[in-house]
Order: structure tokens, then C-alpha cells, then sequence
């Protein structure tokens, strides 16, 4: 006796996500194996990655404190003018001393980077989670999700030593398990739903 494969694709969230996952599994295949070429590169150089991060974060600020200065004088009439005009000067001005000095601004890069990395652990786990009914290989993700939230903690823990080399070297770890864990994730679940479909 045969099974239907679309009776065995879970409804709700969760038969959502494996649909998704199957119908654009190119995709993400795709964006997996770039991230694991960015995490080599990372590892490579750390130096250099964290240089690179460091200072894309310093022209994030300047940016952001550009757009927020002429926001709030646009909207000089509003309430809260100068509480806006303020965060955006201190913005630009972060950001000009990340530039001038983007090792003095890897401390504060290394806090916010473990912030991102334990963010996306969490949601690594719950995409595991969503796919769990589609692919053998959820794992994975989940495997990634602790990957990315123990890097997280060994992050903080170092500081401030670490912030020279590890924002660069934890880049390329945390891209290279992404990346591998999306890649396999899009492969299995292509090839599962084309052997059931057989």
C-alpha cells in the first residue's frame, strides 16, 4: 500500500514551512553554499574579517545618524525633536570613531555580534523545529542553533581579547554551520519529496 506524499506534509505552520522549503529549495541551496564560502574566507583571515565587519558597522552608524539628523529636522515640529536629533548626532559620531579607529570599536562590535549570533541560534533552533517534518536532517539546524548560541557566551566571556580576532573567526564558523546546515536541509528535502513523488 502506497502513501499520498502530500499526506505526509503536516498542516498548520509547520506543513507551511516544508512546503516552502521544497518549492524553493534552489534557492536555498544556493544561499548555503555561499554562506559556507564566506565562513572559509572568514577563517582564512579573521583579522581581516573583523576589520571588514567593524568598519561596515562604523558606515552603518554613519549612515543611520545622517537619515536620523535630517528625520528629526524635517520633523522639527514633533514632539521629541531633540531626543531624535540627539541619538542620531551620537549615531554619526560612534560610527566616525568606529572609522577612524575600528579596533577601539571591535569591543562594542563583539557585544552586539554575540548578540546576533545567540538571535540566531534561537531562530535556527525553531526553523529546525518547523522542519522537522520534511527533512531527516533537521539536526542540523538544531546542531547550528547551539553552535551559534555557545559562540555567543565564548564571545562575552573573552572580552576584550577576543574582540581583535574572534568577531572574524566565530563570522566564519557561524556562516560555515549555517550555511552547511541550510544546504543540506534544502538537498534532503528535494530529494525526499522527488523519491516519494516516484
Amino acid at each position: 500500500m502506497t502513501v499520498d506524499p502530500r499526506e505526509r506534509v503536516p498542516s498548520g505552520p509547520s506543513g507551511l514551512a516544508v512546503r516552502y522549503l521544497h518549492d524553493h529549495w534552489k534557492f536555498y541551496a544556493f544561499q548555503g553554499a555561499l554562506m559556507i564560502l564566506v565562513g572559509v574566507l572568514a577563517l582564512l583571515a579573521p583579522w581581516a574579517a573583523t576589520l571588514a565587519s567593524t568598519l561596515f558597522f562604523g558606515w552603518l552608524l554613519i549612515f543611520g545618524g545622517i537619515v536620523g539628523t535630517v528625520s528629526a529636522f524635517r520633523a522639527r515640529g514633533a514632539p521629541g525633536f531633540w531626543s531624535n536629533l540627539i541619538l542620531a548626532l551620537l549615531a554619526l559620531l560612534l560610527g566616525l570613531v568606529i572609522i577612524y579607529d575600528p579596533f577601539a570599536g571591535s569591543v562594542t562590535l563583539t557585544w552586539i555580534l554575540s548578540l546576533y549570533f545567540l538571535m540566531f541560534g534561537i531562530i535556527n533552533i525553531a526553523i529546525a523545529r518547523a522542519v522537522r517534518a520534511s527533512t531527516g536532517r533537521f539536526w542540523l539546524l538544531l546542531v547550528s542553533g547551539v553552535i551559534n548560541i555557545v559562540l555567543a557566551i565564548f564571545l562575552v566571556l573573552g572580552l576584550p581579547g577576543t574582540a581583535v580576532w574572534a568577531i572574524g573567526l566565530f563570522l566564519g564558523v557561524s556562516f560555515i554551520s549555517s550555511g552547511a546546515a541550510l544546504l543540506f536541509a534544502a538537498l534532503d528535502s528535494r530529494n525526499r519529496t522527488a523519491g516519494r513523488a516516484a
